[in-house]
Formats: C-alpha cells, sequence, structure tokens
C-alpha cells in the first residue's frame, strides 16, 4: 500500500529561514518558526517549499506523495513543487505556494496513513454490473416517454409524462383537482372526481365497473368499506335507509351477547382451520378468507386457452414489456400499469433475479405472495349474524376473471348464506367449501353479466383532452388528509434528471398521516346532529343517580367555588392565566365547566375543547377521571389520545391529549379548526414542547380571534405566562390538603438509626472528604471502601486539632469534616452526624429507603399507621433496583405478599399497568408506589399518606461532548420537592421524607427547574418549525426568538449546523425527507438515523440493539477493585476493533443464554461483568423503537409495544428480531455493514490515528518491520485536535488499526480529552456513507476520493475503481432519499433497490 504521510516537526526542528536561501528559489521573501507543538509561520514565492509552514499546503523537494500533519487536509505533490487544495478553509494558499495556519502536534513524527483504495476484480465486475443494469434503465428511461406517447396514446396516457422533480406519496393517494374535461357534444366542462384511484381499483376486483365505484365512492365520502357495502347492497336487491344508516354510531351500537359469542366461537374455528389466511379486518365488522382456489385458477387457464383457439384470427399474444419506473422501484400505477411488473421466469417457474443472498436467505419469498383470491364477509350495523346473512364479497387479483364473473360469484354465496342464516347457522366455511366446487365454479363463469356489472356509456374524451388533463394532474399532486382536506405542493426547484441530485433535493410528500393524529369532522350538519344527540343524552343523564352523587362529589373541591368565576373571565377574555395548588380540582373541573356551560345553554350546543396534558398517563388518568364524573362511557363525549393510542369518537367533544399531539395537527391545520377552547395544563413544568406551543398559540390567536387559550399552572410562577400573553388575567384557586410534617435526611437517620456497614457501597471516598471531589451525582453503587471508620469520626470529633469554625454556607456538607457537621446541625443527635460524615450524601442510598419503610410500617411513632406511600425514584433502572431490593426483604418480601401491594410507576409501562396505581387496595393491605416525578403533578393518588423523596429527577439535557441529547440524573428544586410534598396529606395528615439535609435543600436545591428549552439539544425542535406551515416563511432564528424564554443563538446554530451535517437540513436550510421522519421520531436524530438505515439495509435487530445503547448507556459495568478482571472480560466479546459491536455481541449473547433459563442469563451477567437492569432496559427500549419505527411506515405497519412485548415471552428474547420477521434481519449479522451504519448515524465524529515513522529491528534473517508502542500512536479529530482513548475502550493501548479511522460517540474532558467509545471504520463504510457529498479529483495522474471536505481522503488504485465508487454512491445517495421520501417502498422486492443493496453489502462485507 502507497502511503502518504502526515508529520510533524521534532522539537527544533524548523529553523528560520529568511529569505534567499535554496528553499525559496521563487525569489520572493520567506520566513518560518517551528517547535514543539507543531506551530510555524512562513511565506514565499513560490519555491518548492514556500508558504506560510503552519497552515497552507507545500510541495515536498522528493518526488511521490507526502502530506504535513501541520496543515488540514491531505496534498498530493511532487518535485515540481505544485500545491492540491483539497481544503484550505483556515487560511490563504494556492498554486503559488502562499498559505497560513496554525497546528498542534507532539514530539515525536506521526503520520496518518493515506489508504489505497483497492477493489477486487470479482467486486469490480459485480459494481460495473450494477451500475450498467441501472443506467440500461434510464437510457430507456429517456426515449420511453415519446415511444409510449406514439405506441400507447389513447390507451394509457398516465405514462406519457413525468415531472422532472420526483413526488413520492406514501399512502398511495393521489388527488386530482380542479381538472376539467370539455365535452364536445355539450360544451360543459364537468369537474373529474376525486376518488382514491387505490379505492376504485379495490372495488374493481370485486367486479363492479368504474362508474358504480365513482358513485359508491361519493356517496360514502370516500369510505371504501361504505362503498363497497352499498354497491352489495345493490346488487343483492337489499333496501338501505340512508338516513338510517346515517343515525348509526359506532360507540352507540351494542351487539347482543348472544351473538357475539356465536361469532367469536366462529372467529376461532376459523382461525383454526385456515391459520393465517383468515384474518378479522375490523373486529365485529370485517372478516376475510385469503383463498388459493386451484380449481378456479384451473378453469380461468382452460377459459383462456379456448379463446384463443376458437379465434380463427387470433394472434400470438403479446408479452407486456416490463415497467421501467417498476425496475427503479418507484412506478406510482402499481397494479393499474399496463405495462409488466413481473421479473422474467426461467424454467420451473421460479424468478431469475433471486441469486444474491438475500434471497438466498429467505426461502420463503415465493410463499409472501399474496393468494389471487379473498372473500370478504362483512357485519353491517345491525346485522343480526348468523340469524341474519352477512354481505359477501368475492374478489380476484387475477385480471383474467371476468368481472362479472365474480359478480355471479359472489350473488351465489350471497344466497348460500342466506340459507344458513334460515337456519342460524355460521356460513364462512360453508362459502368457502363452495368455491372448492369446480362443477359449479364452472357453470357460475358461464353465466351471463348481472345487471349491476355493466358499465355506464359515456363520452370518452380526445387523448389531446386527456394529456392535458393528465399534465395539470401531475402539476397540482395534492396531499390526501384523512379529514379529505387538499393541500396544494409545489415544485421548489427542476432538476434535470441527467443530473446528480443531492439527497433531499428533490421536493417530497410528507408520508403518511399517523393514525394518532385528532380526528375532526368536517361536514358542518353532521356535527350539528351530533351536538343534539349529546345535548339530549345530558338533559336525560341529569336524572341519574350515579351522575347526582358524582356531582356531589364534585362539588367538594376548591375548584367548584370558582365556577361561575372561571366561566365569566374566559368568556370575557380570550387568554387566561389559572394558577391553582395541587389538589383543588383545576385539572378536571375546569374543563368540565365549559363542557357544562355549553349543554346547559338551551339554544344551543358547539364547544369543541382539547386540554393538554404532559404524559400519556396524566392524559388516560383525567380523561377517565372527567368520564366517570359525567357518569358516562370514556369515549363518548370524553376521550383521550396519546401517541399510538386513542379512546375517543365523532361525538368527542372534550378531548385530552399530550402535547405531542396537538403539535402534530398544526402540521397540518395550523389554525386548529373547529377548536373553541384549548387548555394547557402544567405550563409550569416548562417542556420544551409546551413553550413552543405556547408561542405558536399566541401567532394564531391573531388569526382565530374565537379561540379561547387557558393556561394552567400549580406553582406561583403565574404571571411570567400572563405577561408573556399581554398581561392576561390571573386566577388563584386555592388548595385543600390537610397539614403534612416535613423531614429531611438527618432526621430519617435519627429515626431509623441507619449507619453505614464496613465495605458499604454508601460510604463516603477519600475523593470527597473535605477539600477534594466534585459536585457530580454517582448512583452507580459501585462497591467503593470505607475510608471514614466510626473510630475516625470519635476521633476526630475528639481531637482538639479539628476545626472549630463553622464552614460557609455554600460548602456542601460532603466537604465538611465530622466536627464542621456537628456545628451545622447542633440540634441532631452525635450518632446521626457520625452517619452523615461516613455516608456518600450524593450517592442514592437503597438501604437507607428499605430500612425507612420499614420503619414507617413496624416502627414506634406517632405517625398515621394507615395509608399508601408514595417513593420519588429518578427513572425506570433505580425503580425497578428498589423494586428487587424491597422483594428482597423479610417484611415486604414473599412471606407478606398480601400485606403489601407494591406498584412500579413509569411511563414506559403499559396502560393497564399505569391505572392500576388509582385502585385502593383492600382493608389491611397497604399500597407503596414506587414512581418518577411522573407522579409530583401529573396525577394526583388519592390515598398518599407518606412520601419519601429522593430528591433526584431524570433531566433532558444536551451533551455538548457526546454532541448528543442524553437523560441525566440531577437534584430536583425547590419548588419540585414543594410538589412532591403535596402528595402527602390528601386524605388525612401526612408526612414527608426527604432524602436529603436541610442545609441542602435551603443552599443547594434551585428555586425553579431550568426551562428545558434552555437545556436541551433543539435539533428536534428546528426540525418541528421546520415541519409547520405557520412557519414556512421565517427563519429558524425569528421563530426561536419569540419563545417565552429564548434559547441562545449560539445553541440555535449549533442545532441548525448539525441537523445539516446529519443530512436532515439540505444547504438551504430546507427539510429534507430524512429531516422529516427523524423529527418524527421521538429520539435523538442521530439515533433516529441509525434506526432508519438499520430498516433500509435489513439489519434492524442489530440496529435498534445499538440505537439502544446509544440512548441509555453501557451493559458493562467495572466493580470496585475488579478492573482489569472486567475489561479482560469485555475484550473477550471484542469485534471489529468497536465498542458499540461489542455491546451488541454482549447482549446477543445474553439473549441466546436466556433462553436456557432466567437463572443462567443471570449467571452470564454475573460472571462477564454485566448489569442485567441494563440489558432489560436495552431490551425495553428496542421494543418501544419497533413500535416507532412501525408508525411511520419503515416496517411492518400495525405493530404494537405489546405485540414485541408478547413475542419476546414467547420466544424467551425481546421479541424485535421474530416479530419483525427474516427480512428485516437477514443482514444483522454482518458486522462490517454495521459499522457502516455507524458512520451515517454519528458522521461527522471521526477520528484520525496518526502513527510514527517505520521503524525496524535487527533479526537473524535481516531487518524487519518493528511494530509501534500503543503510547506512540496518536489521534486526532477536525475541530479538537488531539485526543485520547479512554481507558475503558476496547481500542485502548491497541498498537495497530487496519484503518487509520474512528468513529465515535462522545468526548469527555478531564485533563485532557477522550474519546470514550469508538469503533473503527474502514474505507468504504467512509466512502458511501460519509456525510456531504464524495468528490472526486484528478492531481498529476492520482485519482483522490474524499469526503468531508477532504479532512478524509483515499487515493485509488486505479481511475476504474475510483470512478465505479463515486457512480455508486450517487446511485445509494439517490436511493436512500426515495426511500426515505415514500416510506413503504420495499427494497427488498424493488428491482433497483435490491441491486444496490444487495452490491453494497457484498462489498463492504468481502473487500
Amino acid at each position: 500500500m502507497q502511503r502518504i504521510e502526515r508529520r510533524e516537526k521534532r522539537k527544533g526542528s524548523s529553523r528560520p529561514n529568511r529569505g534567499g536561501g535554496r528553499f525559496n528559489r521563487g525569489g520572493g521573501r520567506g520566513r518560518g518558526r517551528g517547535d514543539d507543538r507543531g506551530r510555524g509561520r512562513g511565506r514565499g514565492g513560490g519555491g518548492d517549499r514556500g508558504g506560510r509552514g503552519g497552515g497552507g499546503w507545500s510541495a515536498s523537494r522528493k518526488g511521490g506523495l507526502d502530506i504535513d500533519d501541520s496543515v488540514d487536509g491531505p496534498s498530493v505533490n511532487n518535485s515540481g513543487g505544485a500545491n492540491f487544495h483539497a481544503n484550505n478553509k483556515d487560511g490563504r494558499g494556492g498554486s503559488s505556494g502562499r498559505g497560513r495556519g496554525a497546528g498542534r502536534g507532539s514530539h515525536s513524527n506521526v503520520k496518518v496513513v493515506m489508504q489505497t483504495l483497492f477493489m477486487s476484480a470479482e467486486n469490480q465486475d459485480m459494481v460495473r454490473d450494477t451500475l450498467q443494469s441501472l443506467r440500461m434503465e434510464e437510457v430507456h428511461e429517456e426515449p420511453g416517454f415519446n415511444e409510449m406517447n406514439e405506441e400507447y396514446e389513447g390507451e394509457y396516457d398516465e405514462l406519457d409524462y413525468r415531472a422532472e422533480d420526483q413526488y413520492w406519496i406514501t399512502d398511495k393517494t393521489l388527488l386530482v383537482e380542479d381538472i376539467q374535461i370539455n365535452d364536445r357534444a355539450t360544451n360543459s366542462a364537468k369537474t373529474a372526481p376525486q376518488e382514491n384511484v387505490f379505492a376504485i381499483r379495490k372495488l374493481q376486483r370485486c367486479g363492479f365497473s368504474m362508474d358504480h365505484c365513482q358513485e359508491a365512492l361519493q356517496l360514502t365520502d370516500g369510505d371504501v368499506g361504505a362503498a363497497l357495502e352499498y354497491l352489495l347492497n345493490d346488487l343483492f336487491n337489499i333496501s338501505l335507509d340512508i338516513k338510517d344508516a346515517d343515525n348509526v354510531s359506532d360507540l352507540t351500537e351494542e351487539i347482543d351477547p348472544e351473538l357475539l359469542e356465536a361469532r367469536n366461537d366462529e372467529k376461532m374455528a376459523l382461525e383454526s382451520i385456515y391459520d393465517t389466511a383468515f384474518e378479522e379486518k375490523i373486529p365485529n365488522k370485517c372478516w376475510a378468507v385469503n383463498l388459493e382456489l386451484p380449481e378456479l385458477a384451473e378453469l380461468i387457464n382452460k377459459t383462456l386457452r379456448q379463446g384463443m383457439e376458437n379465434d380463427v384470427n387470433h394472434k400470438p399474444k403479446k408479452e407486456k414489456k416490463l415497467c421501467d419506473f417498476y425496475l427503479k422501484g418507484k412506478c406510482k400505477f402499481k397494479e393499474k400499469c399496463r405495462f409488466s411488473h413481473s421479473l422474467p421466469l426461467e424454467e420451473g417457474g421460479r424468478m431469475a433475479d433471486l441469486s444474491h443472498p438475500i434471497y438466498n436467505t429467505l426461502r420463503e419469498v415465493e410463499a409472501d405472495r399474496k393468494p389471487p383470491f379473498i372473500l370478504e364477509i362483512r357485519f353491517p350495523p345491525g346485522c343480526k349474524y348468523p340469524h341474519e346473512a352477512p354481505l359477501v364479497a368475492f374478489s380476484s387479483l387475477d385480471d383474467d376473471l371476468l368481472p362479472h364473473s365474480r359478480l355471479n360469484i359472489s350473488q351465489f354465496l350471497m344466497s348460500l348464506a342466506r340459507e344458513s342464516a334460515q337456519d342460524s347457522l355460521p356460513c364462512v366455511f360453508t362459502l368457502v367449501s363452495a368455491l372448492e366446487d369446480k362443477a359449479k365454479l364452472e357453470e357460475l363463469i358461464s353465466l351471463p353479466p348481472p345487471a349491476l356489472s355493466k358499465p355506464v356509456i359515456v363520452k370518452t374524451p380526445s387523448s389531446t383532452e386527456l394529456k392535458s388533463c393528465q399534465r395539470s394532474s401531475i402539476q397540482s399532486l395534492v396531499y390526501n388528509a384523512q379529514e379529505k382536506e387538499t393541500v396544494k405542493v409545489e415544485k421548489k426547484s427542476s432538476v434535470p434528471l441527467d443530473k446528480e441530485r443531492p439527497q433531499g433535493a428533490e421536493s417530497f410528500f410528507p408520508p403518511k398521516k399517523r393514525k394518532d393524529e385528532v380526528p375532526r369532522a368536517s361536514n358542518p350538519s353532521e356535527i350539528k346532529r351530533q351536538n343534539k344527540t349529546l345535548l339530549d343524552e345530558f338533559k336525560k343523564k341529569q336524572t341519574f343517580k350515579q351522575y347526582q352523587n358524582m356531582q356531589t362529589a364534585r362539588q367538594q373541591l376548591p375548584a367548584w367555588d370558582k365556577k361561575e368565576q372561571v366561566t365569566q373571565l374566559i368568556a370575557s377574555n380570550q387568554v387566561v392565566v389559572i394558577s391553582g395548588m395541587t389538589g383543588c380540582g383545576k385539572t378536571t373541573q375546569v374543563p368540565q365547566f365549559l363542557l357544562d356551560e355549553a349543554l346547559l345553554d338551551t339554544n344551543s350546543f358547539a364547544r369543541n375543547i382539547i386540554c393538554t396534558q404532559p404524559r400519556r398517563i396524566s392524559a388516560m388518568a383525567v380523561a377517565q377521571r372527567v368520564a366517570d364524573e359525567r357518569a358516562e362511557k370514556l369515549g363518548r363525549c370524553v376521550g383521550y389520545q396519546i401517541r399510538l393510542e386513542s379512546v375517543m369518537s365523532q361525538y368527542t367533544r372534550l378531548l385530552f391529549c399530550t402535547t405531542g399531539i396537538i403539535l402534530r395537527r398544526l402540521e397540518s391545520d395550523p389554525l386548529l379548526d373547529g377548536v373553541t377552547h384549548i387548555i394547557i395544563d402544567e405550563v409550569h413544568e416548562r417542556s420544551e414542547e409546551s413553550d413552543f406551543l405556547l408561542m405558536i398559540l399566541r401567532n394564531v390567536l391573531d388569526d382565530r380571534p374565537d379561540l379561547k387559550v387557558i393556561l394552567m399552572s400549580a406553582t406561583l410562577n403565574a404571571e411570567l405566562f400572563s405577561d408573556y400573553f399581554g398581561d392576561c388575567p390571573v386566577l388563584e384557586i386555592p388548595g385543600r390538603t390537610y397539614p403534612v410534617q416535613e423531614f429531611f435526611l438527618e432526621d430519617a437517620i435519627n429515626f431509623t438509626g441507619y449507619h453505614v456497614e464496613d465495605r458499604s457501597p454508601y460510604a463516603r471516598s477519600s475523593k470527597n472528604q473535605s477539600g477534594g471531589g466534585g459536585r457530580g451525582l454517582n448512583l452507580a453503587g459501585a462497591g467503593l471502601g470505607l475510608d471514614m471508620s466510626l473510630d475516625g469520626v470519635d476521633e476526630e470529633l475528639a481531637a482538639s486539632r479539628a476545626p472549630s469554625e463553622a464552614a460557609g454556607d455554600r460548602v456542601l456538607d460532603m466537604r465538611l469534616s465530622p466536627k464542621q457537621l456537628r456545628l451545622r446541625y447542633p440540634d441532631v443527635k452525635m450518632s446521626t452526624i457520625k452517619a452523615m460524615a461516613q455516608m456518600d450524601l450524593e450517592k442514592l442510598n437503597f438501604d437507607l429507603i428499605v430500612q425507612l419503610l420499614e420503619w414507617i410500617m413496624l416502627g414506634k411513632h406517632k405517625f398515621p399507621s394507615g395509608g399508601a406511600i408514595l417513593i420519588f425514584m429518578p427513572g425506570f433502572a433505580e425503580i425497578q433496583t428498589l423494586y428487587d431490593q424491597i422483594l428482597g426483604t423479610s417484611e415486604f418480601g414473599i412471606r407478606n405478599k398480601s400485606k403489601y401491594k407494591i406498584i412500579p410507576l413509569h411511563s414506559t409501562l403499559s396502560s393497564e399497568e399505569q391505572n392500576s396505581v388509582f385502585n385502593k387496595p383492600p382493608e389491611g393491605v397497604t399500597k407503596i408506589v414506587i414512581a418518577t416525578n411522573i407522579a409530583e403533578t401529573s396525577i394526583t393518588i388519592d390515598d398518599i399518606v407518606f412520601v419519601i423523596d429522593v430528591g433526584r429527577m431524570k433531566e433532558k439535557r444536551y451533551d455538548q461532548a457526546k454532541s448528543m441529547e442524553s437523560l441525566d440524573t440531577v437534584w430536583v428544586s425547590q419548588a419540585n420537592a414543594l410538589q412532591r410534598r403535596g402528595r402527602a396529606g390528601r386524605v388525612q395528615e401526612g408526612v414527608c421524607f426527604h432524602l436529603f439535609t436541610s442545609h441542602h435543600y435551603e443552599f443547594f436545591l434551585r428555586e425553579q427547574p431550568i426551562p428545558e428549552i434552555q437545556r436541551a439539544c433543539l435539533e428536534q425542535l428546528v426540525l418541528k418549525i421546520k415541519m409547520l406551515p405557520v412557519f414556512e416563511e421565517m427563519d429558524v432564528e425569528e421563530v426561536l426568538a419569540d419563545l417565552i424564554e429564548p434559547p441562545s443563538i449560539e445553541a440555535v446554530h449549533g442545532a441548525v449546523k448539525r441537523l445539516t451535517d446529519l443530512g436532515a437540513l439540505d444547504e438551504n436550510i430546507d427539510l429534507t425527507p430524512l429531516g422529516y421522519h427523524v423529527g418524527s421520531l421521538p429520539v435523538d436524530v442521530r439515533i433516529g438515523k441509525l434506526m432508519l438505515f438499520g430498516a433500509i439495509f435489513r439489519c434492524l435487530d442489530s440496529a435498534l440493539t445499538i440505537a439502544a445503547c446509544l440512548s441509555f448507556k453501557s451493559p458493562f459495568v467495572t466493580p470496585f477493585g475488579l478492573k482489569q478482571e472486567a475489561d479482560e472480560k469485555r475484550k473477550e466479546f471484542a469485534m471489529g476493533n468497536s465498542d458499540y459491536l461489542t455491546m451488541l455481541n454482549a447482549y446477543k449473547g445474553w439473549c441466546k443464554i436466556k433462553e436456557q433459563g432466567s437463572h443462567r442469563a443471570y449467571l452470564y451477567c454475573q460472571e462477564n461483568f454485566l448489569s442485567i437492569k441494563t440489558l432489560q432496559m436495552l431490551a425495553s427500549l428496542k421494543q418501544q423503537y419497533v413500535e416507532l419505527l412501525s408508525d411511520i411506515g419503515f416496517i411492518q405497519s400495525g405493530l404494537r409495544l405489546r405485540d414485541v412485548e408478547r413475542a419476546g415471552k414467547q420466544h424467551n428474547s425481546d421479541g424485535v428480531a421474530e416479530i419483525t420477521g427474516l427480512e428485516a434481519n437477514v443482514n444483522s449479522n454482518s458486522w462490517k455493514l454495521m459499522s457502516g451504519m455507524l458512520v451515517a448515524a454519528l458522521f461527522p465524529n471521526i477520528v484520525q490515528i496518526l502513527t510514527p515513522d517505520t521503524r525496524y529491528a535487527a533479526s537473524s534473517s535481516g531487518a524487519v518491520v518493528r511494530a509501534p508502542n500503543a503510547e506512540e500512536l496518536k489521534f486526532k479529530t477536525k475541530l479538537d485536535g488531539y485526543v485520547s482513548i479512554h481507558p475503558s475502550s476496547v481500542n485502548f493501548q491497541i498498537r495497530h488499526f487496519p484503518s487509520p479511522y474512528l468513529v465515535y460517540h462522545e468526548k469527555i474532558k478531564t485533563t485532557k480529552v477522550y474519546v470514550r467509545d469508538s469503533s473503527m471504520v474502514s474505507v468504504y463504510p467512509l466512502l458511501l456513507f460519509g456525510g456531504g457529498s464524495m468528490s472526486l479529483d484528478l492531481y498529476q495522474g492520482n485519482f483522490i476520493l474524499s469526503v468531508d471536505d477532504g479532512w478524509i481522503s483515499f487515493k485509488a488504485s486505479s481511475p476504474q475503481i475510483a470512478e465505479l465508487v463515486r457512480d455508486l454512491r450517487g446511485e445509494l445517495d439517490q436511493l436512500l432519499s426515495d426511500k426515505i421520501s415514500q416510506p413503504d417502498m420495499d427494497l427488498l422486492t424493488c428491482p433497483r433497490g435490491s441491486k444496490i443493496i444487495n452490491c453494497i453489502v457484498t462489498l463492504i462485507s468481502t473487500q
């Protein structure tokens, strides 16, 4: 391998040269300086070594290639003295030899090896063949337009025009807006209908004509299911009262339990008989059986052969031309396309293009073909099946089965269903059996067409008119929202097809709407009818006993006394702030005041209220409580909506939802049409989303003067929000709680008699003694030695030399000597002072919590003996640790299981698990709730008497060292502590224990928490701004400056820069398709990109594992005193010089051993220094990521967290690989490909590895190359200069790296800058997945391929290889852009996509 060396000068090796010397032959003046730090300056007039020696490119006197490490990029030079500038950001420089700059170096000569790019002959042929096949498609595509127009004009004119920019519509919906066709006979313009062409295609598969399909869809507002039922009623001569049908509500329809039981029994039988061929598409509404029916297929082929034989003038059937656009994976016409969408078949019927490894691994790829015939059973409203026949529809994907034959079969099946209904018998099995009767099928095929199948004769417009119509339709593509609204999309630019387009440059359509959007009706008459129904129900309900009892309970709340004042204030002001202490009832009562006010108005009822909650559990809990108070079923007038889950209907007029739901609605409905009141609850929490929503609403108010905004806060900072909204009025509601006694850490130790054991993990270490250490939290609980024994404390207290003066208030308790602690806490017992002097007060002390629990339940005290206990913990991992430790005690363990109900409460738990916290336990059972700050203000647990507050919480912060967002454990604020104390005393006098000292509370806790907008990464917020149409004409800085407390301008610019580097924003700061999808995922943008690329490259399971490790932490632990043993075990899992692959290897090992039982998994973790709690958390994160990817359409749709968890329990794994299938994970075992995925996600976090000059050692056979020592290797980043590998990394002390580049996750700065986790990456991943564009430059016969503005460069061994890699990168960029623009494009079955992906996987894996 030819090397291009980057050199650093030794100390003193740079000598002054003040002009006229031999190295200044250009005749100019020059000077230079150098020192041990590699800094130098110089000026020259074009000589061989002229130039400002610190930062410009300079030539070498020697021939060949040479790179000086004091510069910022590679240079190719020879004896001619010319300078090749790949990067020259830091100074001036050019062919004149003039430049400037600076560099930091080491004391010895080091170089970064420029690798030569090689490619085997086999791989060259593979890449060349792939590119040629793709180019042939492009060549065919251009002239194909004219050929299609000439050959098929009038037959299929939609193919005669393709816009230069590609428009993708991921929900397969194409609307044509304002298209007019002139009928020459009448000269009257008729507007083309806006039905979904795919809905029409579905109805046509049942045999109905185009005109009937359009008519049905128009009558049913585009509902394909309702349209099918309408057509079936017409076919079967069933009278349908449309007026009555309109009055049917899905929620009010109650199916007779006897009928429901009979249907469920039949469904279970059908599932056991037909397995996956049977599916319940809509519960209790629609069943489907997918059928092969070989008898019918044989009859269809026989009929075709007979027709061909009987046709005297028969011409051989012309084989359909293969669709060019299908080969590229983007034919929008799908089954409707005139050209073939089937690959050529070999002898035996196998596809000819199934040779690559993906298809070899997917043995069941042929089985994925959808059966050609479908039997659909529909139960319309009011259907009494099995006592009454359902609607039966027979459809076919085989176009050779004539439409009228399909209708004849449906009519025959319907007659059988009616016969079965006479005897109240289930009919589905009978219908399927009838379809296997060959004689009957032959008879049905020969029947004449029924009347309904005959098309209506219409005037056909000329081809010219059609062409004009189609061109206008392409130019006015619109996105079909769920509400049947249309949004015009205009092209931003025109990019020629023959030019390479950067990723994300083309216009694109956002993907299909998620199911978690707030539905809203668009028919005013329907809304009026629904409102009248709700009004009648409310009047009737007022006489119910249950409703009257609930009203009595509501009247006991403090908020009830302010009812009139609340409604009057809201009626007379557009914005109102309501502040109330915890327990006053503002969250449940204020929305009901507004709803009741409208319902009690006898003239009319027109109100639509949305109330946002900061968390999922609070939205569900409050909605359920309000529905109970109104004596109605949840989902009728009152409902809730959270991500991926909702209980609501068209009748819902009071909706509780998370803030994110409203922000997603604003993407398509910027003015919140139809909403009359929006309530933002818990605004005092100052989350990023709530602050952002407040800013949007303030802008919306001018355009929506009828919209009322109510802000509700639980603390006393209401004036801040009032000022933000122009001094809007503030209403205070008093709280209603019993007195709460408050105690701190010193009191808890005094009550329990807690003391620190020898070798306790909670003992104070020497670094935390007086005069040392920092303030960071250490919650790991690793075993630390007992540095201050009890005898030592006694001695210091007794020693006269101990300091007698009191320490300052701003000195932490951890910094005090025992004597100073005694002076600070004079009223505390001496035994408590001793315990405090020995304890590490910044660690989370699980032993103390358990001992305090035992004292509350068993100790002799005067506090209440009954009531529930609430323990506040920072996060899920801490909750799990405490939960296990509590169950391990004798008091709370299995022996006394019936006495205690221990409930963990965290946002990741299921809705059912979260809701159990509100249920009161039976008499004699004590409820112990272990919760995060989710229980601080968002929810109210009425029976809480004792609160234990550990004083910590998780806070989202942006880590500059990692350039990633993290969830850190921090101290709570005084406001948080006050809220936690208020959780006690709801039903009687309460007690609160804060496990931090009173001095720490007074002097070290913030008064208020830092607003999330000022401490979190702004990348997700910037993407939201770009996604919202209301801000499309505004700069990001301008938008964020309007926030209630805006972030710094540096933070905004940093976020935009990172998003641009990632590819989420283009060079014009416009949103790219990647940015849209990453912005839709509630994770860090880099983790989101890794998840997307894992789905695209079929390595999903491994990608999600690494994504979970990046999001959470490494599963490896290092116990105190066992560092060497832990490092050795970690290295046993090492793979590919990568910390991430090492974590992946360890996780896979745990999953595999877990199949043998939980005990074996426990031993595996103990032997290999792995945290089982961390591994379980990683599994939980992976399961959540599957749900997120399914929601945005990148993997199989409809996957939910409960489905993944169920699959995990069945296979004793995390369930990800099982639920996503073999197709999504075919490349999960390719660690080289995973390295490429890390480059795609973490770029530009790249480290260069600099090695010393080659040295030789004498041997018996002569001089041999001596490998450098690990200390001689140097590591350098583009922005930070020299860094070091962290000792915990598997790359620490490595002497040789096959590739001179590492990609890293985080940096840590202590005495020097460390790269903590890193992964070596080779040539091809850097060139193919590195951010930005790849450049190819030719200089003096050397082809240089570079990325990152030339900072990463490779020399190609031949020009052919350079061109192949460049062209392959261009094809990959376009493919990724297309896939991200259209998530439902299947790259496995798409010929173009599969070729590119297979080529890249093979190249990376084998080269």
